[in-house]
């Protein structure tokens, strides 16, 4: 992710627009080369320290003209790296004794320089580590994933937008797909990054009844009133996942000091999308409750297919997870986060109102404040087909809510 100090865009009315680069200018190939080689490039136990990068790095920040934009891909390679960890000590506090018992040897006039540093390290474990490891620009680079000149470019580009989307306060996608496998790829990175969607079917285009439309209408980090900047940072990174279909619209409000601008990209833009490796990008929550569902629980196991549930005004319902018995009956489990009240309240009236669907509703606590406590409380549904949970539900939780509803399918 970039920066708002390195996100570079030029307003044009009411309009924003990122400032994209070209990903084959051989200047900026070259730029992105010398960088990488700084990072990538390091003989094995070489081990560079962050002061010695940004040593090396600096000469060719500063060989463009454009300052912000080669920050801005030193910044994209940073994100990549690793860097050592300072071992278990209060540095300060050790520091302080070496200085006070140093100046003590030096007082009582130590015969030697050899001597003198061979009593500070009988005299403290400390003493025989780096007593400066805890500073930033010691860390040492331990990993730097792998990347190529175009490839940075292209990430560059793709965080352009990133770095705006931090600041929308709504967000609407059109997708479409002739492929239902790859809207439901779309709908789980949504799900993974804890985005909730106003989702709709639209009409195929004309000669085109094959092809799935879908809109999307997602609210921004700028109409929250709590957590906006990690709902922000979510809503950014999910969008590359965006950008990885062949046809995409996408319209954004933007609000940039204080003025709301909109963004509108599509897939002319050429954006390359990096998410190539579904399974790279989900989160370990999730991962830990599919493994522990399936060590723990031998009646039910994890459905891999997801389906579209779709409700009287024509909007789709994209559970986060689907239970399939030995008898082959399913029940689907969808999630509410603390940043969904406003999907929450919705999905309680369409299952109130269709008291035997097979969807199960997870709260999470950090939701129950006002009169929402009570609503759960009141709702017959919930009571029956819904549970609460603390940032992520307990598999015996959900086990226990299957074997109570799969008689009643």
């Amino acid at each position: 992710m970039l920066t708002k100090d390195l996100v570079k865009f030029r307003k044009q009315g009411k309009y924003v627009r990122p400032n994209f680069i070209a990903a084959d200018n051989s200047a900026l190939l070259q730029i992105a080369e010398d960088l990488l080689i700084v990072y990538q490039g390091q003989e094995e136990g070489e081990n560079l320290t962050r002061g010695e990068i940004e040593e090396l790095v600096e000469p060719v920040l500063k060989s463009h003209r454009d300052l912000k934009l080669t920050r801005g891909l030193n910044k994209l390679i940073l994100d990549r790296c690793e860097f050592s960890q300072a071992e278990d000590f209060d540095y300060p506090a050790q520091r302080r004794e070496i200085f006070l018992k140093a100046a003590e040897l030096l007082k009582q006039g130590t015969e030697n320089h050899e001597e003198y540093h061979k009593k500070m390290r009988n005299d403290s474990e400390f003493a025989k580590h780096d007593i400066f490891a805890d500073l930033p620009e010691n860390e040492t680079l331990t990993k730097c994933k792998e990347l190529f000149p175009r490839e940075l470019l292209e990430r560059y580009n793709c965080a352009q937008v990133q770095g705006l989307l931090f600041h929308a306060s709504e967000m609407e996608v059109k997708v479409s797909s002739p492929d239902p496998a790859e809207l439901r790829r779309l709908f789980k990175y949504l799900k993974f990054f804890r985005l909730l969607a106003e989702i709709k079917q639209l009409k195929s285009p004309a000669g085109e009844k094959d092809t799935i439309v879908m809109q999307l209408k997602i609210s921004g980090p700028a109409s929250m009133l709590e957590n906006s900047r990690k709902y922000g940072l979510q809503l950014a990174v999910f969008f590359p996942a965006i950008c990885a279909l062949q046809k995409w619209q996408l319209k954004a409000d933007v609000k940039l000091t204080n003025k709301i601008y909109r963004l509108n990209l599509d897939e002319t833009a050429n954006l390359v999308s990096h998410y190539r490796n579904f399974s790279a990008y989900i989160p370990e929550e999730i991962v830990m409750f599919h493994r522990l569902f399936k060590q723990k629980i031998e009646d039910w196991k994890i459905s891999g297919e997801t389906p579209f549930i779709k409700t009287q005004k024509q909007e789709i319902v994209f559970p986060d997870l689907n239970f399939q018995n030995k008898d082959g009956k399913i029940i689907h489990l969808e999630l509410f986060h603390r940043w969904h009240r406003g999907a929450l309240l919705k999905r309680l009236e369409f299952c109130e109102d269709n008291p035997d669907l097979p969807l199960l509703l997870g709260v999470d606590r950090a939701l129950l404040k006002g009169e929402l406590t009570q609503l759960l409380e009141n709702s017959t549904y919930f009571q029956k087909k819904g549970f609460l949970f603390r940032d992520f539900p307990g598999v015996a939780r959900v086990n226990k809510l299957l074997e109570e509803n799969v008689k009643k399918i």
